[in-house]
């Protein structure tokens, strides 16, 4: 049996090499087919690309396909990390100036809740003469304009 395959593949040895040949060249056409296919995508993806970054991707008389875009790639990248930064910068200033005005209003209230205690202090004090001597006097009005946080009157 074993010699009847042999004897029969010896005598279409030729077909058996034209097949594999064939085989051989129809898979390497489908894999070239394949190729470019891809190229061809690949080349309409940067084409796009390069519109959308506002440069062209076709060759020129001072550069070749794809230089121009590339520099407009770089050109973009450079400048999308300038304007990262310079926004960092700018937001860090910004925090900075809203820490320092929080803190001054914190030091104006408490300044101005100082000076409201102060002044209900003085008002307590004056009222409480005006009404153990039964008169209201200057001291007292002064407490008065104090805790309405207006000016002391003129002497």
């Amino acid at each position: 049996m074993i010699r009847s395959v042999f004897a029969w593949v010896r005598a279409e040895a030729t077909f058996l090499v034209l097949l594999a040949v064939a085989a051989a060249g129809a898979y390497l056409y489908v894999e070239v087919q394949r190729i470019r296919a891809d190229r061809d995508d690949l080349l309409h993806t940067a084409e796009k690309i390069c519109a959308r970054a506002g440069a062209d991707w076709a060759a020129t008389k001072e550069a070749k396909r794809g230089v121009l875009c590339a520099r407009r790639a770089a050109e973009l990248a450079t400048f999308k990390s300038t304007a990262d930064q310079e926004t960092a910068r700018l937001l860090a200033a910004a925090m900075e100036d809203a820490n320092a005005r929080a803190a001054r209003d914190l030091r104006s209230a408490s300044t101005s809740a100082a000076r409201m205690r102060d002044a209900l202090s003085r008002m307590e004090n004056a009222d409480a003469q005006a009404e153990r001597r039964n008169l209201v006097d200057r001291e007292w009005t002064a407490a008065v304009n104090g805790v309405a946080g207006l000016r002391p009157p003129g002497r």
